[in-house]
């Protein structure tokens, strides 16, 4: 028996931006789907290609004087991760009463969180970033009096169940500019839209006042704001959940065109491409998995003009 409704497994604000405006106040509506989540034992995790975790919970500390974040944060409800800093894994971030979970340390097959290599549009950081947190995934059945079946393990979220917010405000952030954007897209909102999708989750794009969305072909939905209850409209968990307000299904990897990837291989391209890179050395690699390298191309053309030299 299936739910007729997926839950998002875990919430990703990608960026500072995404929960603050001009680094100062806390935006309308994030505060309440992040409430909302805890409330259905989904996290949530803040994302940073610029601050340390430390940073990250020092402004929004600052900037909430309910200190709402930090009690959140204390429960393990709202995580802090960065692509400049390294995350150790401890006791901590697993359920060490699961016989399983030795195990735990082999689903995580990527380290990027801390290198910064990781960064959109590469997938890396996002990728790793769930992988950092378990949940004990929703039961089912439970209709007409039936019971409800739990499933037996705790796991990291699936990608397709994960939502990402990005923002457009962090295309004119002045803190971007200690991360290499030279082989983005020339946005970085757009870039993680496209990381996003290349993970295979959905996106849900904030577009402030006066701004231009650059990814509204890969957003999977565009807002003004989350809203707050005095709004005539605001983003809820339903909205964003499979089916809700703006998918139908599950996402896929995809790249920004739409064509089919393995999100491990996009990630193994962009760390060869920006290691080689770094070390003064140029690699052209394609992010299609099924694109065969040049060898293979004049292999295969020498075989074709081998076949066509009797007729001629």
């Amino acid at each position: 028996m299936l739910r007729n409704i997926d839950l998002p497994e875990a919430l990703i604000f990608y960026g500072i931006d995404t929960l603050m405006e001009d680094k100062v106040r806390i935006r309308p509506g994030v505060l309440r789907v992040i409430e909302e989540a805890k409330d259905l034992d989904i996290p949530t995790i803040v994302l940073s290609e610029t601050f340390s975790m430390q940073e990250i919970a020092t402004m929004l500390d600052t900037a909430d004087p309910s200190k709402t974040f930090q009690s959140l944060n204390r429960n393990r409800y709202l995580h802090f991760r960065s692509s400049r800093e390294e995350y150790n894994m401890n006791d901590a971030d697993r359920d060490v009463s699961n016989d399983n979970d030795d195990d735990y340390e082999t689903s995580t097959p990527y380290s990027f969180l801390g290198k910064g290599i990781g960064r959109a549009p590469c997938p890396g950081a996002l990728y790793d970033a769930i992988q950092t947190v378990t949940i004990e995934p929703k039961g089912f059945g439970g209709s007409s009096g039936f019971g409800v079946k739990k499933w037996e393990a705790t796991r990291v979220p699936l990608p397709q169940h994960c939502v990402v917010f990005v923002c457009s405000s962090t295309d004119k952030c002045e803190y971007e500019g200690v991360v290499d954007r030279s082989d983005g897209s020339g946005s970085i909102s757009r870039d993680r839209c496209i990381a996003s999708r290349y993970c295979g989750m959905r996106v849900i794009y904030i577009e402030d006042d006066g701004a231009h969305c650059p990814a509204e072909d890969i957003a999977d939905g565009i807002v003004k704001t989350l809203g707050t209850e005095n709004d005539w409209e605001m983003v809820t968990i339903d909205d964003i959940s499979t089916p809700g307000s703006f998918w139908l299904n599950m996402m896929q990897p995809k790249d920004e065109n739409g064509y089919t990837v393995q999100t491990e291989t996009v990630i193994k391209e962009y760390v060869e491409r920006r290691s080689s890179s770094s070390n003064g050395t140029s690699s052209e690699l394609s992010l299609d998995p099924s694109t065969p390298d040049s060898d293979e191309d004049e292999q295969n053309l020498a075989r074709i003009l081998a076949d066509i030299d009797p007729l001629v």
